[in-house]
């Protein structure tokens, strides 16, 4: 089963605009994918839209019956500390996001190209959300 890390912007842009979360659940629920929520995803959307955790996650429920939260781990830490050590740019709250998505073996949608440059020089598999919604 494959698990799919969002990054806080598609949510922001979800809350914001809407119409993105859509096309991505369907696509999920097409290959039977599970989404993956790294809690500082939770902390970046409040910060960003002034959007309470439950809020946000009762939007994310609307299109997602069954995210997964995960809280920091040591290992998260760990690696997450790794990635911004060895990439300037990637600084947290990025570092935390990916490193969620590499512990989880998960894909990463996100809007931020840098990011899924990394991404990918870390191995993990990763797209804009248009080009997820495409993927497979």
């Amino acid at each position: 089963m494959q698990t799919i890390v969002l990054d806080s912007n598609v949510i922001i842009k979800e809350i914001q605009e809407g119409h993105i979360l859509k096309s991505i659940a369907k696509r999920m629920r097409r290959f039977h994918s599970k989404l993956v929520i790294p809690e500082i995803v939770l902390g970046e959307v409040k910060k960003i839209t002034g959007s309470d955790p439950v809020d946000t996650m009762e939007h994310v429920y609307q299109y997602c019956k069954k995210p997964i939260t995960v809280d920091r781990t040591g290992e998260i830490v760990s690696e997450s500390e790794r990635i911004s050590a060895k990439y300037y740019e990637c600084h947290t709250p990025d570092n935390l996001i990916l490193a969620t998505a590499k512990v989880t073996g998960s894909t990463l949608v996100s809007f931020d190209r840098d990011l899924l440059q990394t991404a990918k020089m870390e191995g993990v598999q990763a797209f804009l959300p248009r080009n997820y919604i495409r993927w497979g």
